[in-house]
């Protein structure tokens, strides 16, 4: 093997590590960032009947009142963590852990945990 073979499997055997070591970061890289824009769309058809179609809630249902899902004031109420809204969507379990208010329903298992984080990220652009 002359130097210059033996240079060039040595890059590509540097190579292929390379490759092997970046394969689990690569898959994360390929995950899908929420959507504003399904966001949007799922916030109409499944939200927006209760907390009004701009998030500003107030409908009234018995003693229970559709809360303001705007911001800065949501952030607030969850600590500013989209893990606490997740949980809130997926649920009914407000930033303490417990029940929301009725007619809030948790919606696991009728929306996906990527719809209900593209609705989160729709969330964050309205604003009072």
């Amino acid at each position: 093997m002359t130097q210059q073979q033996s240079r060039l499997s040595k890059i590509l055997a540097i190579l292929a590590v390379g490759t092997l070591v970046t394969l689990p970061n690569a898959a994360k890289a390929n995950t899908t960032a929420p959507s504003v824009a399904n966001g949007a769309t799922l916030f109409a058809s499944n939200c927006a009947s209760c907390h009004g179609s701009n998030g500003a809630g107030g409908m009234k249902f018995g003693s229970a009142v559709a809360a303001d899902l705007q911001a800065p004031g949501l952030e607030k109420t969850y600590h500013g963590s989209d893990k606490l809204i997740l949980r809130a969507i997926m649920l009914a379990k407000d930033e303490d852990g417990d029940r929301l208010d009725q007619p809030m329903p948790a919606w696991k298992g009728k929306l996906t945990e990527a719809q209900a984080k593209d609705i989160i990220a729709y969330l964050h652009t309205l604003h009072s």
